[in-house]
């Protein structure tokens, strides 16, 4: 029987990636690596994938792209749905679900990154099989939970606080500027890591705020920066928040998990199968800002309850990028019908 010929069709890749384009280059690496037949294709400018195909998998940020090219299977790689985006007003998201709906039903099947998107999904395309394959993490952070396994709480030290995120408006960090600006009378700094390009508008009224605050001294803004780098910022870092409204996983907070950092975070994407609420973390509802304020206080002041939040992490398991691809790999396999 002849190899089948799998392709991953994704806008080309960023710089400064995001989740799903990260997610689609440990596909292709982990692919790579185990000799399963798992091409990249780019798909840039209106192009479409050329060639025989058994299977074409599209990256859902080209839905309105998605099309059959010959006879092979098509599946949809679902990192998001646009219109779960609560900040949405009711046409904008109608308009969204509708075409959605559009590209799930010319979809053999979906593979699904997130625990919301696939029940969406499954909602929005009935029949249509849904496969769950959620986000691994990079061993780099892990090693940081496992090399400082006492690290110390630092009583009469600055909190470091750190978030992970690209700076655009569902991201939250304008609801995190202003319950620092209510804890001003307490010692912290901010370390703030994420593309500032790709809302620019965004990234000047953070700053802006920050200074009209008395805040800019305080924080750090590191823009985009690769995983080391990030990993080596969480191993300095005494709190992980993350306070975006709209999340289909949350990649960043499983890093931080599996670093071993303590988060406070909103319960988005899969949040509260990562952190267990006043265990390892603490977890808000999206809109409580008193909540979420409050929480942040609690942790700024109180040494004792990180050390033990991350003392309980240490407990917590690690989804290894090896055992997202074993999902992908299934999902696929399933779909074609054999095994490879």
């Amino acid at each position: 029987m002849s190899t089948p010929r799998i392709g991953l069709v994704h806008p080309p890749l960023s710089t400064s990636p995001s989740g799903g384009d990260l997610y689609d280059r440990w596909m292709l690496r982990e692919g790579q690596a185990r000799g399963f037949p798992l091409q990249g294709v780019p798909c840039g400018d209106g192009a479409l994938p050329s060639g025989r195909w058994d299977l074409l998998v599209w990256d859902g940020l080209l839905l309105d792209r998605l099309a059959r090219i010959a006879d092979e299977r098509m599946a949809l790689l679902l990192h998001y749905l646009p219109s779960l985006d609560p900040a949405l007003d009711r046409r904008r998201r109608a308009a969204l679900a509708a075409a959605e709906r559009r590209a799930l039903a010319r979809a053999d099947f979906i593979i699904a990154t997130g625990g919301p998107v696939a029940e969406a999904a499954g909602a929005s395309a009935p029949g249509t099989p849904v496969f769950l394959c959620e986000p691994g993490v990079a061993e780099v952070f892990s090693r940081q939970r496992a090399s400082s396994p006492g690290r110390r709480a630092r009583p009469q030290g600055v909190p470091q606080l750190l978030t992970v995120a690209h700076l655009l408006p569902p991201k939250g960090h304008g609801l995190l500027l202003d319950a620092l600006a209510q804890a001003r009378d307490l010692p912290w700094h901010w370390h703030v890591v994420g593309d500032d390009i790709r809302s620019a508008a965004t990234a000047r009224e953070l700053r802006e705020r920050a200074a009209a605050h008395g805040l800019a001294q305080r924080i750090t803004w590191h823009g985009a920066l690769g995983q080391e780098a990030v990993a080596a910022l969480m191993a300095g870092s005494d709190l992980f928040v993350f306070p975006s409204t709209f999340e289909a996983y949350g990649m960043a907070m499983a890093e931080a998990v599996a670093a071993g950092l303590p988060v406070l975070a909103h319960r988005v994407g899969a949040a509260e199968q990562l952190v267990r609420h006043e265990a390892t973390g603490c977890l808000v509802d999206v809109g409580d800002r008193d909540g979420f304020a409050a929480h942040l206080r609690q942790l700024l002041g109180d040494p004792g309850l990180r050390a033990a939040f991350r003392r309980k992490l240490r407990e917590s398991p690690v989804r290894s990028w090896d055992d997202a691809f074993a999902d992908f790999q299934g999902a696929c396999e399933t779909m074609l019908g054999h095994g490879m």
